[in-house]
C-alpha cells in the first residue's frame, strides 16, 4: 500500500488502481496541464488583489504535487507516457488517460511563463522599495490602487502614510512572488526531468501491451511523433536558459545544466 499527498492531504491507493484514485490524479493533471497561462493565472476580477494571489499560488502548489507524483511515478516506477493524443489506439482501448508529453510541456510553457512574470514583478517591486521615499504620490498611488486593499487606505492619507501603506503592500508581494518563483522552479524541475527521461529512453512510446492492471509501452516512436513536440519545446528551453538569477533570486547552476542537457538533446531529434 502506497500513500500520495495533494493540496494538503493524503490517501492511499492500491498499485493496480487502474480506473479509481490513480485514474483521478491522471484526470487532473491532464485538466491542469492543458491550461493556458491566462486561464491558469486568472482569477475573478471581483477578488481582492491579496485573494487573487493566494489562489494563484495554490493552483501552482497543486500542479507541484501532481508533478510530484509524476515525477515519482516515471523514476520509481517506470511509467511511461505517450507523446501526444494523436497516439489514438491506446486512448480508444479504454486505458488510463494518462498524461501526454505534449501536456508535460504545454504546463512548462505556463510555468515558464509565470516564472518569467514573477522574478520580473518581484525585481521591480524591490526596486520601488528601496526608492520608497522617492517616488510620487501618483507613483504610490498606482502601486495602491494595484495590490492594495481599498479598505487599508483613507482619502484623507497623506503622502507618508500612503508611502508606508504602499511598501507594506510591495514586501508582501515580493514574499508572494518569491513564493512562486521558487515553487514554479521546482515544478519545471519535475516537468524537465519528466521529458529528459523519455527523450534518453524512447523505446516505450510506440505501441500499448497490456500485462495484467499494468500497462507499459514498448517499441521505436517514429521522428513524425517527436518533432512537432521538440520544435515546441526549443523556444521555452531557451527562455529557462535566460533566466536572470538576480532576478530569480536563486542559484540556477543545476537547474541550467538540467535544460542544457534537454536541449542538446532536443535539437539531436529535430535533426534527424
Amino acid at each position: 500500500m502506497t500513500q500520495i499527498s495533494c493540496n494538503m492531504q493524503t490517501w492511499p491507493y492500491e498499485e493496480n488502481d487502474e480506473y479509481g484514485f490513480v485514474q483521478g490524479l491522471f484526470r487532473l493533471m491532464r485538466d491542469l496541464f492543458s491550461q493556458d497561462s491566462e486561464s491558469f493565472s486568472s482569477s475573478s476580477t471581483a477578488q481582492s488583489p491579496v485573494n487573487r494571489r493566494k489562489l494563484e499560488l495554490k493552483k501552482f502548489h497543486i500542479g507541484f504535487r501532481l508533478s510530484s507524483y509524476l515525477y515519482f511515478q516515471v523514476t520509481k516506477k517506470s511509467l511511461r507516457l505517450q507523446v501526444s493524443d494523436d497516439h489514438s489506439a491506446y486512448r480508444k482501448s479504454g486505458g488510463m488517460q494518462q498524461p501526454t508529453l505534449a501536456l508535460l510541456s504545454n504546463f512548462l510553457n505556463t510555468v515558464t511563463n509565470s516564472l518569467e512574470r514573477s522574478a520580473d514583478e518581484k525585481s521591480l517591486l524591490l526596486n520601488k522599495i528601496q526608492d520608497i521615499n522617492e517616488l510620487s504620490r501618483q507613483e504610490v498611488d498606482d502601486v495602491i490602487n494595484t495590490f492594495a486593499e481599498k479598505a487599508r487606505v483613507s482619502p484623507s492619507d497623506n503622502t507618508n502614510t500612503r508611502r508606508y501603506i504602499a511598501m507594506v503592500e510591495m514586501c508582501q508581494i515580493v514574499g508572494d512572488r518569491d513564493q512562486l518563483v521558487t515553487l514554479s522552479l521546482l515544478l519545471a524541475e519535475h516537468l524537465l526531468n519528466v521529458i529528459l527521461i523519455h527523450f534518453q529512453d524512447i523505446s516505450h512510446i510506440a505501441a500499448p501491451v497490456e500485462s495484467g492492471n499494468l500497462i507499459t509501452y514498448t517499441g521505436l516512436d517514429t521522428k513524425q511523433d517527436f518533432s512537432p513536440l521538440c520544435e515546441r519545446l526549443l523556444p521555452i528551453l531557451g527562455r529557462l536558459e535566460l533566466l536572470n538569477e538576480d532576478k530569480v533570486g536563486h542559484s540556477l547552476k543545476v537547474f541550467r545544466r538540467l535544460v542544457t542537457s534537454l536541449k542538446e538533446l532536443t535539437i539531436r531529434k529535430i535533426a534527424l
